[in-house]
């Protein structure tokens, strides 16, 4: 399982920047609050959950059920928004601000918990195959557009904001607008320019599957031998694939192992991780969507 801690990290800084601007439209202390202390709060405590997700064995045994994973994420990201609420409400207000913050942010941590649910299930998935495959290159690129939408969805919660022009004092309001479009419209990009890596992986595999067909499973004295340097990993199974040729044969008195693991596998997870990038990619544009909207429809007030 890769690390957390980066993508926890990005995605709580994003959340703890967005959620104070946000917070802004509905309380008046939130306004007074240095944006510059939750981004940096809520990121060294989103890498601690990260890691803490990724290292508790508990949370990855295949007897646990689903319920008992989101109630312990759910406690786990309660438990880090409290602690980054209550370090902003100390920094800003001391002692007297604590409290009022570490419930605040317990309450923005669970609001929180369906996309961090969706970068932990990501993670996991990106564990099932061999380092440096072709499935797990596709499922790295899932667990990135997946932070990237949960960053998106951050910038979008800043609608209330906008429309009640109720900004914060540390911050003009189209600086705050423009971080929150700036968001949205990296995260879409991204994950666009991740799905184009993808679609050329994808071919890179349909162009394997078509060979497939003129390939023979290796034999036991070929599973033994190492593969060869230009040979292709597709990630998941344990099969080997060779081309066999007369010189392959005179060379080394063996046929060359080409592919490893099982075409049908890899397409079906390729298949997953199109489908769960394509719900980033709406997430995304639809966050965008609404925060491009709501500061139109601000503008168009003075117009």
């Amino acid at each position: 399982m890769p690390s957390l801690a980066k993508p926890f990290a990005a995605f709580g800084a994003a959340a703890g920047l967005f959620a104070i601007l946000g917070l802004g439209s509905f309380r008046e202390a939130a306004r007074e609050v240095s944006p510059l202390t939750p981004m940096i709060a809520t990121a060294v405590v989103g890498a601690l959950a990260g890691e803490t997700l990724r290292r508790w064995r508990r949370l990855h045994s295949p007897k646990l059920a689903r319920e008992a994973v989101v109630l312990w994420v759910g406690i786990i990201t309660s438990l880090a928004g409290m602690a980054s609420g209550g370090l902003v409400g100390l920094i800003t207000w001391g002692p007297d601000g604590f409290l009022r913050f570490a419930v605040g942010g317990a309450a923005v941590g669970l609001a929180f918990l369906p996309s961090c649910l969706v970068v932990f299930d990501a993670a996991k998935r990106a564990g099932r195959a061999r380092h440096g495959s072709l499935v797990a290159a596709t499922d790295r690129r899932t667990v990135f557009s997946t932070v990237l939408s949960g960053i998106a969805f951050a910038g979008a919660t800043q609608v209330p904001a906008v429309l009640s022009a109720n900004t914060s004092a540390a911050l003009a309001p189209l600086v705050q607008v423009v971080l929150s479009l700036v968001a949205c419209l990296g995260s879409t990009v991204a994950i666009i320019a991740l799905q184009r890596q993808d679609l050329r992986s994808r071919a890179t595999l349909e162009a394997h599957a078509k060979d497939a067909a003129w390939l023979e499973p290796a034999s036991l004295d070929e599973e033994a031998a190492p593969a060869t340097t230009d040979s292709v990993d597709l990630g998941l199974g344990a099969d080997r694939w060779t081309r066999t040729s007369d010189a392959n044969y005179r060379h080394s008195g063996r046929a060359d192992v080409v592919l490893r693991g099982s075409v049908e596998r890899a397409m079906e997870a390729f298949d997953e991780c199109a489908r769960r990038r394509h719900r980033s990619l709406v997430v995304a544009a639809s966050g965008l969507t609404a925060v491009s909207v709501a500061f139109a429809l601000r503008v168009s007030v003075f117009l």
